[in-house]
This record gives C-alpha cells, sequence and structure tokens, in this order.
C-alpha cells in the first residue's frame, strides 16, 4: 500500500507542476489520447486538477475541455480503427471468463441495446471507454455514427470533469488538492450511478425481450 501510495503522490505532484507549464493543453490531449489504450492514464484526475486550478485565475476551463475533448475524440478514433483493422477476431482473444471477455461482451451487448449512444455512458463506467471502443471497431460499427456521438460524449466527458473541479476549486480556493478530492468524490458518485442506471436499464430491456410463457392448455371439460 505505501508503494502505491507514493506513485499515487509523485503523479499528482507531476500533475500540479503541468498546470503552470505552457504546454498544459497539449498535455492534456495527449493524456486523453493515451486513456484509451491505457485506461490507468490520469486523463479525468488531470482535467479536474486543471478545473480547481481553473477557479484560481489558472486555465482557462474552455481550452481544459476543448483539449480534452479533442485528445479524447484522437485517442478513439485510433482504437476504432486499430480495432477495425484486426477484426472481430480481436474479441475471441480474450479467455471465457476474464475481464477483458465480460467487457467486451458488456459493450457488444449494450451496442445492440442502445446503438452508439451507449459512448456517452461508458465514459462514466471504470474501463468503459476502452471496451465499448474497441468493440464497435472491432464488429464494424458505421463511422459515422461512432464518430458522432464519440463527438458527444468526449464533450460531456471533457466538461464535467473540468466543471467537477472548477466546484471543488471554488469550494477550497486556498487548498487545491482538497478541491481535487472533491471533484474526484463528484466524478467516482456521478460514475456509479451511471453504471447502476445502465444495469437497470440492460436487466430491464433484458426482460422485455424474453417472452412470455404460453398459458397451459385447460384440461378437457367431461362430458355429462
Amino acid at each position: 500500500m505505501g508503494e502505491v501510495g507514493d506513485v499515487a503522490g509523485a503523479m499528482l505532484h507531476a500533475l500540479q507542476a503541468a498546470m503552470l507549464s505552457p504546454w498544459l493543453y497539449a498535455i492534456l490531449v495527449g493524456l486523453a489520447v493515451l486513456d484509451v489504450f491505457f485506461p490507468l492514464v490520469p486523463s479525468e484526475t488531470a482535467l479536474l486538477l486543471a478545473g480547481t486550478y481553473a477557479a484560481t485565475a489558472g486555465p482557462e476551463p474552455v481550452l481544459v475541455v476543448a483539449a480534452g475533448a479533442l485528445g479524447a475524440v484522437l485517442g478513439d478514433l485510433g482504437a476504432y480503427g486499430l480495432a477495425r483493422a484486426l477484426g472481430a477476431g480481436l474479441l475471441d482473444r480474450a479467455r471465457p471468463g476474464s475481464h477483458a471477455d465480460r467487457a467486451h461482451t458488456w459493450a457488444r451487448t449494450a451496442t445492440e441495446r442502445r446503438g452508439a449512444a451507449v459512448l456517452v455512458g461508458a465514459r462514466f463506467v471504470p474501463f468503459g471507454r476502452t471496451a465499448v471502443t474497441m468493440t464497435m471497431g472491432a464488429t464494424r460499427y458505421p463511422l459515422r455514427g461512432f464518430v458522432a456521438f464519440d463527438v458527444l460524449a468526449s464533450v460531456v466527458w471533457a466538461s464535467f470533469h473540468c466543471t467537477a473541479g472548477y466546484v471543488g476549486g471554488v469550494t477550497f480556493s486556498e487548498h487545491p488538492v482538497v478541491g481535487v478530492l472533491c471533484g474526484m468524490t463528484i466524478a467516482v458518485t456521478v460514475g456509479a450511478l451511471v453504471e447502476v442506471l445502465g444495469r437497470r436499464r440492460d436487466r430491464a430491456a433484458a426482460a422485455a425481450a424474453t417472452p412470455a410463457p404460453e398459458p397451459a392448455p385447460s384440461p378437457p371439460r367431461a362430458r355429462p
């Protein structure tokens, strides 16, 4: 646990230093691109921190959102294109019952039921962005529909995290780290709520699609 805490602390320190860098917006773009391939990349934390600093005359919130959304779209297009080139066999490589197998199964089912709109909710589910994007590419989902909803999902995602950080920054203007933690709490809570609502919707859709059992035939009436 100590090593994990040290890594997290070093990461937060590096991100804080990036807030004062003239390359901040390029860094935000790069992190959002890498996040789809390596979900542990702290792109959300970077947006939250940038939003927190934006509350105290730091980076421009509009540019923070634009950088995050641009990086997200570029990363998703790269992942989609890679998965599309590899084909459906990419999904079959996952070991049955593994986390990757369950994630792709969930993504495929959600895409079949909700179409490209699933991209918006998947942004707030752990590993959801990667699973849905790769699955849509591997199954050759139409590019036009993918791009339209991916742009929407990216803007919503970047705006939400920047706003959550901004709220934390306004509330705890003298303690930016506390502001980030406040923003992270908001983001995690909303993400959990989105996942719960999505699972309930999927269960309801599955129940509605299940045909009702046919009534048993009535026994023949006895003749008088």
